[in-house]
């Protein structure tokens, strides 16, 4: 807080001019004691007016703050003002010096067609001479505009007070600058903090990202891994176990940020809210996507892949919505991309019907699912990584765990973009089925 003690008025009246000077010296290091040891800006600009009436003998100083938007200006802070005042800018001389941007010093107000009476009028005060200077950031634009009234036993303001006033003046907009930079910094901690917790809240949306047990135990294997580009992304995942059947998605919603990230929620909790409805993989496609067409922006859009995978026979159905083409990882080492049609993306088409379709797994044959986080991922040369390179990488580990799947493919993918920034969302998905034996024993 302000040192109240430093802040008291020197009096060197009695030394003439030169003590006029001192004891606005005084005053000016008084204002930059302030300024390194007060934050609040209300109380900086109150020490501010003080200072100014008293450094050249004025009767009321008050500080005009600069409204863009609005082109006004309005008292922040004023001695003898009982309500805020708003002077547009270029009206009164308040509002020329705004629009000049330069010093103005008048010794009868109401001789000057630029002065507005208005105020006077509703204060019952009597105005006659003014010194106003404006209030300038470090780049030159306007901050506000700093005004004295009525020089106290003389006419008008002389020189030394317009040397004064702007030396105010510069201190004024230390302070406003100081106060905004201030301010930008607290709401961007606010906004990290928040984004914090949408991460949060985001990343618990989606299920433990791996599950089932060993191959002798359980009738599948699943893992699942996701990477946001940003604090929040646009990418989702999402299954279910329930009565010998698997169920499964993998989605990307179009664009990044803090409106994919409520796309990717709504989607998410689309399929799950929709699931216990619909057996069919293209059925429960055209439910979710009846709903985004109503409930998101025709701009956005979500591509994904369903499925349900019989725990029993292995037999998968499933329906594409324009998303990349999974790979199928047989047990024999053998890596193709599954054979599907590619639909058209959740959100575009209300009424589109989505195609379903089968294929049978045998024991111990995986599906890899990813998004294009995955294949676009650039290195510092702008190359790509392409399907091919991951369908090379799956062919070495296609035998390995789901675990190790997942594991193998990320560390292939940070070593080829190295440091580079990444660009877009990563979310992989293995699924092992292991065979209905592990389920009856």
């Amino acid at each position: 807080m302000t040192d109240a003690a430093a802040m008291q008025p020197r009096d060197f009246r009695a030394f003439g001019n030169t003590g006029r000077l001192a004891r606005a010296l005084f005053a000016l290091l008084d204002l930059a004691k302030a300024l390194n040891s007060e934050v609040d800006l209300d109380s900086l600009l109150a020490a501010i007016v003080e200072k100014a009436s008293f450094v050249v003998d004025a009767e009321r100083t008050s500080v005009f703050v600069f409204d863009a938007g609005r082109d006004v200006l309005w008292t922040r802070s004023a001695q003898g003002l009982g309500a805020t005042v708003e002077i547009p800018v270029g009206s009164g001389l308040a509002g020329d010096v705004a629009r000049s941007r330069e010093l103005v010093n008048v010794s009868d107000a109401y001789a000057d067609p630029r002065f507005n009476p208005d105020v006077d009028r509703h204060s019952g005060f009597r105005t006659r001479s003014i010194l106003a200077a404006p209030v300038l950031d470090s780049s030159g634009n306007l901050l506000g505009v700093l005004e004295s009234v009525n020089k106290v036993n003389a006419e008008r303001f002389d020189e030394d007070d317009e040397a004064l006033i702007r030396a105010m003046a510069s201190h004024t907009a230390v302070a406003m600058e100081r106060a905004r930079f201030t301010a930008s910094v607290l709401e961007h901690e606010r906004l990290a903090e928040s984004l914090r917790l949408a991460s949060d809240i985001q990343m618990r949306m989606l299920p433990s990202g791996i599950a089932g047990g060993s191959e002798t135990t359980a009738p599948f294997q699943i893992h699942a891994y996701i990477r946001p580009a940003r604090m929040v992304g646009g990418d989702l995942y999402d299954f279910a176990a329930a009565q010998d059947r698997l169920y499964f998605c993998v989605g990307d919603v179009s664009g990044k940020g803090i409106g994919a990230a409520l796309v990717m929620a709504l989607t998410k909790t689309l399929f799950r809210a929709s699931l216990p409805y619909y057996a069919d993989a293209a059925k429960l496609m055209e439910a979710v996507n009846l709903i985004l067409c109503e409930e998101t922006d025709p701009t956005m859009f979500v591509t994904a892949f369903c499925g349900f995978l019989d725990l029993h026979n292995g037999m998968l159905q499933f329906s594409n919505a324009g998303h990349e083409r999974p790979f199928l990882l047989h047990a024999d080492g053998k890596v193709e991309m599954l054979e599907c049609q590619p639909g058209l993306a959740l959100g575009v088409v209300p009424a589109f019907r989505y195609p379903l379709q089968q294929k049978g797994l045998e024991p111990g044959d995986a599906l890899f699912l990813y998004t294009d986080g995955v294949t676009e991922a650039t290195s510092g040369s702008s190359e790509l990584f392409t399907v091919d390179r991951v369908r090379t990488v799956l062919e070495r580990c296609s035998r390995e765990s789901v675990l190790r799947v997942l594991a193998v493919v990320t560390a292939e993918v940070e070593e080829f973009v190295h440091q580079a920034p990444q660009a877009d969302d990563i979310t992989m998905m293995c699924i092992r089925y292991c065979g209905s034996a592990g389920a009856e024993s």
